[in-house]
Order: C-alpha cells, then sequence, then structure tokens
C-alpha cells in the first residue's frame, strides 16, 4: 500500500459568502509521486508534470491535484463529501499502485487545446449537424471535453479523413481540466 494513512483538511473560502463550494487537503507524511506516472496512464485528459512532480485531473467531477506530499481536490457541498472523496482517491491511489505491473507508465505532458487550432482542421462548413451553432462554437466545445468528434458528421467524410487524423491525435493528447 503506498498511501497507508492522510491528515484531512477542509477549507473553506476565504471571506466569499458567495461560494457554496469547499476544497479538501489530504495532507500525507509519506511520498506518493511514484505512482503518477501509472495514474497519467489511466486517467484521460490528466495533466503530469513530472519536472514540478505534480498531477492534476478530473475525477468524479472534481478537480483533484497531486503532489508528493498532499492531494487536493475542491467542488464540494460540504466537509462531509470533501472528506468521503479523499478516502475513494486515497483508494484509487493505492488500487493504481497495486495494479502497476498491468499498466505502463505514461510520463506524456498533455497540453490543453486551443480552439482555434481545432477550428483550423473543422470542414467550417457551420452545417449545424453537431447540434452548435458554428463550427467555432463546436471547437470550442471540444476543447472543454463538451462534444466529441464523432458528434461532427462531416469529418466522417473521406475528403477530411488527414484533418479527422490529425485532430483525433490533438484530443488523445490533450487534458481537459
Amino acid at each position: 500500500m503506498l498511501l497507508a494513512s492522510y491528515e484531512p483538511e477542509v477549507i473553506l473560502p476565504p471571506c466569499d459568502f458567495t461560494r457554496e463550494t469547499v476544497s479538501a487537503i489530504g495532507h500525507i507524511a509519506g511520498d506518493i509521486s511514484p505512482v503518477f506516472p501509472y495514474l497519467n496512464a489511466i486517467i484521460p485528459g490528466a495533466e503530469y508534470q513530472p519536472a514540478g512532480q505534480v498531477l492534476r485531473f478530473k475525477w468524479e467531477g472534481h478537480l483533484v491535484t497531486l503532489r508528493p506530499n498532499e492531494m487536493a481536490a475542491a467542488g464540494f457541498t460540504d466537509a462531509n463529501e470533501a472528506v468521503e472523496f479523499l478516502a475513494r482517491l486515497q483508494q484509487l491511489i493505492n488500487d493504481t499502485w497495486e495494479r502497476r505491473h498491468t499498466i505502463q507508465p505514461s510520463t506524456v505532458q498533455r497540453k490543453r487545446l486551443v480552439a482555434t487550432d481545432v477550428y483550423r482542421l473543422l470542414p467550417r462548413t457551420n452545417c449545424k449537424a453537431c447540434g452548435q451553432p458554428t463550427c467555432f462554437t463546436f471547437a470550442a466545445k471540444l476543447t472543454l471535453g463538451e462534444v466529441t468528434l464523432d458528434a461532427c458528421p462531416a469529418l466522417a467524410e473521406p475528403q477530411y479523413a488527414e484533418q479527422r487524423m490529425k485532430l483525433q491525435e490533438m484530443v488523445a493528447n490533450a487534458v481537459f481540466i
């Protein structure tokens, strides 16, 4: 077991009574950074920074940041939800560590998609078949992970095969946080 225990800390937003969420930090006595490449391999859209020893990803609808001696998460309605989430996150870390011999570790540093880069590779017909009013809107939503390439029927046409392949590669190596 890599992460045997941690000390939870629930953080309320400082002096902002309009915010309705709390954050949580699990302070860890040991170093959990050896699991980062394995988590990076299995969590789609994770953002791994090996030099800074930071792994960020979205899990169960919450933004998670892992550092060697800390696991942090945000967006909880109350302290109980935050503490329960940290327990599940601990389980994810330990389960991944236990299965590491079956996982090809990854140190790939994904980057965020840029809407204009995506837009340049789209058919740019503004046909609305994807459900969006324009191709640029589709590109913006793709960068946020709100739509998939499959939603654009024009990309399935043979004349857009090269663009689709480039877009698939971009999406596969992208961060969606």
